[in-house]
């Protein structure tokens, strides 16, 4: 996966809360822990989560992301630490009383109530000051409709829906009582790759148009890219990693990060030494050395990782001059698609080398062949280096 336009590429600092030391966290998590048994799903679990924010919980299964929104949501309660929304302490409150609502992964929706009756069926239930009348949920139920495009289909049931309708429906549902914070368990999961990319984009313009505050948690990696202000990846029950997608993807902080965001090249090595702001890097898996933009030092012989996005090589048939690190190797698989081709380049030490090649042309074939010898170039400031 390449890295996708993330919404933080185009929003203008002044936007960007969580950017201004004065801003205060809409939602903060204090030191939040949940286990089951000995297994600890949540693991000290500290966060900040600005208003208006799309943020997301990145993590595959048991990483304890699912956990952490059910302690939000007010399903679990944490052996340890409290949850606090808009300023108050919510920790100890059942959901019900908590300004929050959530969208299930299955929607559940009821089958024997129309589309309208769905969505009105939390403002029925309501109690004291949020109870409405019978004209007002008509209205807020028409007004639901028209925010999901949807307004003539509210007489329909879920059956007569189409998949991504009855996400829309849901999504309508979870919004009519207007809750300060909204949770999304993998809200795009039921749905196939086609309409579930044209999906995350129609998401994401609703959350601006209605201006709440969602918070996601998927294990879909190009998803949270493309929807997300924010995303914490949690591995283990921990946050390895808050920040924007195009911060994490190209500068993680860790090798499960560089790992589990898009595709990436990861080289072992020793620090030789520290020059400017590179340092120079034995790496015997390319059989030479290699040049990382770090403008740290780093004590010699110190163990790290070298990261490097396939798109960010250049591919040549003849050794490049004046390059920062040059490897050769033989192609040995071929992967086209379409817009691009993916070469695993094979090195004399043996690493296999990812490399991406774009196709310029209207139409275009893999350029390489499978045995083809290659020179692999990048700059230094292209490299990550990595040291836990």
């Amino acid at each position: 996966m390449s890295a996708s336009t993330p919404r933080s590429a185009a929003t203008p600092a002044a936007v960007e809360p969580w950017r201004d030391p004065a801003a205060q966290p809409f939602v903060r998590i204090e030191g939040v822990t949940k286990t089951f048994g000995k297994v600890y799903a949540c693991d000290d679990i500290s966060l900040d989560v600005y208003r208006g924010e799309f943020f997301a919980l990145l993590g595959g299964s048991g990483s304890g992301k699912s956990t952490l929104l059910r302690v939000l949501a007010g399903f679990e309660s944490p052996d340890r630490g409290r949850v606090l929304i808009d300023g108050v302490d919510v920790t100890d409150l059942p959901p019900y009383q908590r300004p929050v609502n959530m969208m299930f992964q299955s929607y559940a929706l009821f089958p024997h109530m129309s589309v309208a009756q769905n969505i009105a069926f939390g403002l029925k239930h309501s109690s004291g000051a949020d109870r409405l009348g019978a004209g007002e949920i008509r209205d807020r139920v028409q007004a639901m409709l028209e925010l999901v495009r949807m307004p003539q289909l509210g007489n329909r049931r879920p059956d007569q829906l189409s998949g991504g309708q009855r996400q829309r429906v849901a999504l309508a549902r979870a919004l009519a009582k207007q809750p300060k914070l909204l949770l999304l368990d993998e809200p795009l999961g039921a749905l196939d790759k086609k309409l579930r990319e044209h999906t995350q984009f129609e998401l994401v313009s609703i959350q601006e148009r209605v201006g709440t505050t969602f918070i996601m948690v998927t294990h879909d990696q190009e998803e949270a890219m493309t929807m997300s202000s924010r995303i914490a990846v949690m591995d283990a029950g921990r946050i390895v990693q808050v920040s924007t997608p195009a911060v994490l993807y190209e500068y993680p902080s860790t090798r499960f990060v560089a790992e589990f965001i898009g595709g990436i090249n990861l080289l072992d090595g020793r620090v030789l030494g520290h020059e400017e702001s590179n340092l120079r890097i034995q790496c015997d898996e390319v059989g030479g050395e290699l040049l990382a933009r770090h403008p740290d030092p780093l004590p010699e012989g110190t163990a790290v990782g070298i990261a490097v996005r396939p798109e960010k090589i250049d591919v040549h048939e003849t050794r490049p001059e004046g390059m920062d690190n040059v490897v050769v190797g033989k192609v040995r698989d071929i992967a086209y698609l379409g817009d691009v081709s993916i070469y695993h380049v094979q090195t004399e030490a043996g690493a296999i080398v990812r490399v991406q090649e774009t196709h310029v042309a209207r139409s275009s074939e893999p350029h390489y062949d499978w045995d083809d010898t290659l020179w692999l170039s990048w700059d230094a400031a292209s490299a990550v280096v990595l040291t836990s």
